[in-house]
């Protein structure tokens, strides 16, 4: 499994990802 929190992304001082969580299970396929 690969488990990301929390994560944030700022261009400048533009935030374009706030607090997102993402939870992969082995063998899923994610687009």
């Amino acid at each position: 499994m690969i488990q990301l929190n929390n994560i944030h992304k700022s261009f400048n001082d533009v935030e374009v990802i706030k607090g997102i969580d993402l939870s992969v299970e082995q063998g899923e396929v994610v687009p």
